[in-house]
């Protein structure tokens, strides 16, 4: 049981006295070991200078003492870096030039600085209880909880050290170990991959991928991804999968082309029921489907396992596996292969260099939001698949096929919904020569809402239909005109106009 009461309490000097810990885990940098660059992090990505303005605004609150660890005869700061961070700069405002002005602006609001050039802080015995405190205040309910990267780096740490499982159950038994350190190893396990695109390779290093590790795990905490992988954790720590080393760097490679191409996101993954998320499922499936067969899919390896996963085990996972249910590699090894990136269903580039917008602007947003356009089960698996290329397809480079695609949607929206009603639109009279178009399509989902409702959506699909609403290319002359007429086309921005304009009959036709 830990017990602080007993741990000595000094008073240190806080440029002169104490240091920023490098292995802090709040660091984006790994292994930091000059204390400019410590500090510099701390500003950059983890606010240190809100809390400049709040000590030099508020005042230095003391309810929570900070911890130091004496290492090689030096006060190191484990627990109260951002604070160490803030007292330091306010002390010396040159130490992070890049907020120099600012922090001096605020520390001139201080009626004495040096009432701050000490800080009062608890001595830890040792590093083992110095973690275990740690992990009680930043993994637990005490306070609000690290991000997702933030935990999983501290139990990695944990991981690196040679803890075992067993041992940090015993550790911390009020936290969810286990899915801490799934979490951790799944992360090693994506980026042990050797992508065979040199820019897949160099996203899994930036803070876009880090603030990504939500949106993974919503993949590999479904089932589905956890059954078609197979990957398990047995009650010793010992990770297990049962497809390749080949095959998962292809599902790797997917799944990381698709958050470094942004389409793959929280937003577009919402739900099991997301026709992206259907998309990925079905892609995944693909490739092993593939291995399965005897065809070797893109981009796969065929060299040792990644991260030290045992391949073809079968065990399942076992119980009291955590939220995540399941794991992940447990190394840093790497697989190697000379498999090329996936192809357009991955929604990959190629490797073509994404182009940068202009500092200052904005950047353009490159797919349709389908977050709230979940096809019901009874719909056709046609129209499913359809809905995942659409949310994939990158519309600042296709403007013209999204355009293509989003009259195909609508057609095959309305007429599943008019199907999961038992209505034959044809049989209302909306047809020519007996065929059923998108023009027909609209004018039967016209009558039907006149006379069942909603009211609001009368005009919305009035303005589709005639276009007398809305400007010309939201309207379902101009999607028969790009489909028929060799001479038209439209761009991104108007793709994006006709998606919005239809968006809430996509919604409508999605709820039968």
């Amino acid at each position: 049981m830990l017990d602080t009461s007993q741990w000595p309490e000094v008073e240190l000097d806080v440029l002169k006295e104490v240091h920023l810990d490098p292995k802090n885990v709040r660091l984006e940098v790994a292994d930091a070991k000059v204390e400019a660059d410590i500090i510099e992090d701390l500003f950059v990505n983890e606010d240190a200078l809100g809390l400049v303005e709040g000590i030099c605004k508020v005042g230095y609150l003391t309810h929570e003492t900070p911890v130091v660890l004496k290492r090689r005869g030096k006060y190191v700061m484990v627990e109260g870096n951002r604070r160490l961070a803030a007292l330091k700069a306010i002390q010396n405002p040159m130490l992070v030039p890049d907020y120099q002005a600012r922090i001096s602006a605020l520390a001139a609001l201080l009626p004495d600085r040096s009432s701050l050039s000490k800080i009062r802080v608890m001595i830890a015995p040792n590093q083992t209880q110095a973690d275990q405190l740690i992990a009680a205040i930043h993994t637990g309910n005490l306070r609000k909880a690290w991000t997702p990267s933030r935990q999983a780096a501290f139990f990695q740490a944990q991981i690196d050290a040679g803890r075992k499982l067993k041992e940090l159950l015993t550790r911390y038994p009020t936290i969810d170990v286990r899915k801490f350190v799934f979490r951790a190893h799944i992360i090693n396990l994506f980026k042990s991959v050797k992508y065979d695109d040199a820019e897949l390779q160099d996203f899994l290093a930036t803070k876009k991928w880090a603030r990504g590790l939500s949106t993974l795990a919503r993949i590999y905490e479904s089932k589905e991804f956890l059954e078609l992988t197979g990957l398990a954790m047995q009650d010793d720590g010992r990770v297990t999968k049962t497809v390749s080393d080949a095959v998962f760097k292809s599902i790797a490679t997917a799944i990381v082309q698709g958050m470094y191409d942004e389409n793959i996101n929280t937003r577009s993954l919402n739900s099991i029921k997301s026709p992206r998320y259907t998309q990925l499922m079905g892609e995944l499936r693909r490739i092993v489907a593939d291995a399965n067969a005897g065809e070797e899919p893109s981009g796969n390896s065929t060299s040792g396992p990644p991260g030290g996963v045992a391949s073809g085990a079968s065990g399942g996972t076992k119980s009291g596996a955590g939220a995540a249910g399941g794991s992940g590699s447990t190394g840093t090894g790497a697989s190697s292969g000379s498999g090329t990136p996936m192809g357009p269903a991955s929604g990959g580039t190629g490797g073509t260099a994404t182009k940068q917008p202009p500092a200052g602007k904005k950047k353009k947003p490159k797919n349709l939001d389908l977050g709230q356009v979940k096809a019901p089960d009874s719909y056709p698996e046609a129209l499913k698949l359809l809905l995942g290329e659409l949310s994939e397809i990158d519309v600042q480079k296709f403007p013209n096929a999204t355009f293509l695609m989003i009259r195909a949607v609508l057609e095959k929206s309305i007429k599943a919904f008019a199907e999961a009603k038992s209505i034959d639109i044809k049989g209302t009279g909306n047809s020519q020569n007996g065929r059923v178009q998108l023009g027909h399509a609209l004018n039967w989902l016209l009558d039907y809402v006149k006379a069942n409702g909603p009211k609001y959506l009368i005009q919305v699909v009035e303005g589709v239909r005639t276009g007398k609403l809305v400007t010309y290319t939201n309207s379902s002359d101009s999607l028969n005109a790009l489909n028929h007429n060799h001479h038209f086309k439209v761009d991104a921005d108007q793709a994006f106009a006709m998606w919005g304009s239809i968006d809430s009959i996509m919604r409508y036709a999605m709820k039968p």
